[in-house]
Parts: structure tokens; C-alpha cells; sequence
């Protein structure tokens, strides 16, 4: 089972802030799904992203 991340949590992996976060799922270059008002980030996409 794949790990769900919250913004807040993929900031703090990437060493950045939720604002920047949210901006590269606005831009697309992060996937991520809104549940209710909040974003969810898969860790396996997270991972995806950090290798490309």
C-alpha cells in the first residue's frame, strides 16, 4: 500500500514550503488528488518526481 502524504508533509521532505508544493500541483508537475480542501500527494509520485 502506497503511503499518502499531506502538503505539509511533502514540504518538509523536499526541504521547501506548502506554498511552493502547492504551486507544482497547481503547474502539474506534482500529481496529487483534493480531498475536501486539502491535497493528498502519493509518496510513490513524490518519488517520481524527485527522479525526473
Amino acid at each position: 500500500m502506497t503511503a499518502i502524504l499531506t502538503v505539509k508533509e511533502a514540504a518538509s521532505l523536499l526541504k521547501t514550503s506548502r506554498q511552493q508544493v502547492r504551486k507544482m500541483i497547481q503547474s502539474g508537475d506534482l500529481p496529487a488528488v483534493k480531498v475536501g480542501r486539502e491535497w493528498r500527494i502519493r509518496a510513490d509520485a513524490l518519488d517520481d518526481f524527485l527522479t525526473e
